[in-house]
């Protein structure tokens, strides 16, 4: 016979189909996992009604593995009812299915070999009508790939309508891979081919990046310029770059300005319409000024370059091409102190040199440690000069009107000649000490009340944002409006993280509050990590669907987000300092793709899996996932400037906000807990809506979801918008648009 494989798949099916008629157990064999199974059960001569997803869908499921186990999910969406074995391999050692549950095996020394079990099970799938998606999950071992063929009796004949294959490896010894299918999609009446997919998070509940029917309110198009009066950096994410790290484009190892040019595409390619950028509206540069250290943090030049990143028409070319893409620039201004390399201090070391009272010197030791216990005076030809942070960085002596008018003539050279968009100042309350008195002193909050006049007199919409790791309490003083624009809220940060790892949201809710409470409106700058911290995923026990929660708390609460680079796809790193600032993962070629040498610092753990070549065309991945909070954010005016109201919830595992703007009403709800939650209800006392009910809109999330009822102050309480909330899954609703 010329098709002898077709002859045994005849063979097997007449050996089934015998089986079927006498009543003894299917015969059993091993099938190549590369074809289409014939049909290997006789229905009835009845018709078959015109299926809809209100009604069982009669199905059959074709589950192939060469692995030595594997399990097929069905998580949500759907259930499995009446399901019926009707073949399995002879050599499985494991062929069953309970519910959702269907298991296969086989022995680990035939896998080795690449040999495949199957089985074949016929039901029919019941949807869930909350829903609108099916999700779908294997599960499998080390070794070897699984493959799900769903087929629809068409014409006489069972045709595939789904099918994907899995064969990755993520070490975990689970090997989880999901997928999600509108329910619609399984009513096709056309065949598919399989599709080999890349690996999502290793999570049964996947947070479904997916943008919903909401309509936009009041979008980000082009160059952000403000929303309902706000300032311009409230309607703006930051991108966080230390650019020895970033992308390397010729070829020394060291990232470049040049790499951050050709990068830009990646953060915003500067086309409103397009999703396959990360969404980003500003980059804050850490230090690029000329530095004897790999961090920068010690200058010794203030209007230069660092020559390893290269060239100011490298750099200006970098900042034009941003700007014309609608991202803003600030950069990292070290005001604090200097290099003890800096000319400035090495003139000062002579007593009798101009600039000696540049800095703070002290015929002996005084003695007293600094604001957290360290040395602060250090020994320099016969005397001791003043540092906050080490020997090798001298505080600038700002009692000295020299010092401010040269930091001054610093400021107007950037913002006015080089044309960047505003700074981060850092340290920003070690600025002017009063004797121990080493930080947040009244001298420091007025030196900066008289230079608020001065830069935005230079440019009035520059900004600063100032780092002030200290209190909420102590950092609103510098923001109330007469000193700098924004500051970090490293307690809000760190209350986040916590939450998550705790799953209790009230840690997060009195934070935000108390934050929302004691600065103005919005003017605080929101993140999850930076260069000084461990990375995100570290701090979360590296579960990425924790991570996931992260970025949407963080992208859907009130204030400007800052996101250090490589946490959107998930970069390890914990201290020392060089491993949280390793070179950007951006594919699994050699070197991670930021360089064609060796670069300058190994590269982070796992970075052949964790890269954007991996992540950019999943839409599971946590890079997708970023993306699409950010794109939403910046469609959606209530996520970037509306008040903050805090909902009741009735369950710490739920977190909830409400969001407002002049426009528009968008509800927040977190599931921070692994589990399903179905014991909630959600409730606020006023809001801006409308008493009546409300239908709400869907912006991210799953399912169909329930009508609510307002009351007259605008309040509504006991709300449900879906029976259940899946483990670590996001809702976000638009509940009015006033567009």
């Amino acid at each position: 016979m010329r098709n002898p494989m077709r002859a045994f798949q005849m063979l097997m099916v007449c050996l089934i189909l015998l089986s079927l008629i006498t009543g003894c157990n299917p015969s059993k064999s091993d099938i190549d996992p590369t074809l289409t199974i014939e049909a290997t059960l006789s229905l009835q001569a009845t018709s078959i009604p015109e299926p809809d997803i209100s009604n069982p869908l009669p199905i059959r499921i074709r589950f192939i593995t060469t692995s030595d186990w594997t399990d097929f999910k069905i998580i949500l969406g759907a259930d499995f009812v009446n399901p019926n074995l009707v073949f399995s391999s002879s050599e499985a050692n494991t062929a069953e299915v309970q519910g959702n549950h269907f298991s296969l095996g086989q022995d680990f020394a035939r896998s080795e070999t690449g040999a495949s079990v199957e089985m074949v099970v016929e039901g029919q799938l019941s949807f869930q009508p909350i829903y609108r998606n099916v999700l779908l999950m294997i599960e499998r071992g080390d070794i070897g790939m699984t493959r799900v063929d769903i087929s629809r009796y068409l014409s006489d004949d069972w045709v595939v309508i789904k099918s994907f294959m899995w064969d990755g490896i993520k070490g975990d010894g689970l090997n989880s891979f999901s997928v999600k299918f509108p329910s619609e999609e399984f009513l096709s009446k056309e065949p598919v081919t399989v599709v080999d997919l890349p690996p999502v998070s290793p999570t049964t509940t996947a947070i479904f990046s997916q943008m919903g029917d909401a309509r936009p309110v009041s979008p980000i198009i082009g160059m952000p310029t403000g929303s309902d009066g706000y300032p311009w950096w409230n309607d703006s994410v930051f991108y966080e770059i230390f650019v020895r790290s970033f992308y390397d484009s010729d070829g020394d190892g060291i990232g470049d300005f040049n790499g951050i040019t050709q990068k830009l595409d990646y953060l915003n390619d500067g086309i409103p319409d397009t999703t396959t950028d990360l969404g980003i509206t500003g980059i804050w540069l850490m230090p690029i000024n000329p530095t004897p250290s790999y961090h920068g943090y010690s200058v010794i030049d203030y209007y230069a370059i660092n020559p390893e990143f290269g060239s100011m028409e490298d750099f200006k070319t970098m900042l034009n091409e941003a700007q014309s893409r609608g991202i803003r620039v600030i950069i990292d201004l070290v005001l604090n102190h200097t290099s003890v390399d800096h000319p400035w201090f090495q003139a000062a070391t002579d007593p009798s040199s101009p600039y000696y009272d540049w800095y703070i010197w002290s015929d002996t030791d005084p003695g007293y440690k600094g604001s957290w216990g360290q040395q602060v005076w250090f020994p320099s030809n016969g005397k001791y000069f003043y540092s906050t942070f080490s020997a090798g960085m001298p505080d600038l002596n700002y009692n000295n009107p020299d010092v401010t008018a040269e930091m001054r003539n610093v400021v107007r050279f950037w913002l006015e000649e080089v044309g960047i968009d505003g700074f981060r100042f850092d340290a920003s309350k070690h600025l002017i000490e009063e004797g121990s008195i080493q930080a947040n002193s009244v001298s420091t909050h007025t030196w900066y009340e008289n230079f608020r006049p001065f830069y935005k007199q230079i440019n009035p919409e520059a900004m600063i944002v100032c780092e002030v790791w200290d209190e909420t309490a102590i950092t609103a003083e510098y923001i109330q409006g007469d000193e700098l624009d924004l500051s970090f809220e490293f307690y809000l940060a760190g209350k986040i993280i916590q939450a998550i790892n705790e799953s209790d949201a009230n840690l997060i809710n009195e934070q935000i509050s108390y934050s929302y409470q004691l600065i103005p409106p919005l003017q605080f700058a929101t993140f999850l990590s930076n260069h000084d911290q461990d990375r995100v995923l570290n701090q979360l026990g590296n579960e990425p669907e924790k991570v996931k929660v992260a970025a949407a708390i963080l992208l859907t609460a009130p204030g400007v987000p800052f996101l250090y680079y490589g946490e959107e796809i998930g970069m390890n790193g914990e201290k020392p300092d060089q491993l949280i600032r390793a070179p950007m993962q951006w594919t699994q070629e050699n070197y991670a793709g930021f360089s064609t040498v060796p670069p300058w610092q190994d590269l982070g753990f796992d970075w052949e899996n964790d890269n954007v070549a991996v992540q950019s065309d999943h839409p599971d991945s946590l890079l997708s996932h970023y993306r699409t909070l950010i794109h939403v954010r910046n469609q959606h005016a209530a996520l970037r400037v509306g008040d903050l109201k805090v909902v009741t919830t009735e369950n710490n595992g739920v977190y909830s906000i409400l969001r407002e703007s002049q426009k528009e009403s968008v509800l927040i709800v977190i599931n921070l807990t692994g589990d399903i939650i179905v014991d909630y209800h959600l409730s606020t006392s006023k809001s801006n809506l409308s008493e009546g009910q409300i239908q709400p809109k869907n912006i991210l999330g799953d399912g169909n979801y329930e009508s609510l009822e307002i009351d007259s102050s605008g309040g509504f309480s006991d709300y449900q918008p879906l029976t259940e909330i899946l483990p670590y899954s996001v809702m976000i609703l638009q509940l009015d648009d006033r567009n």
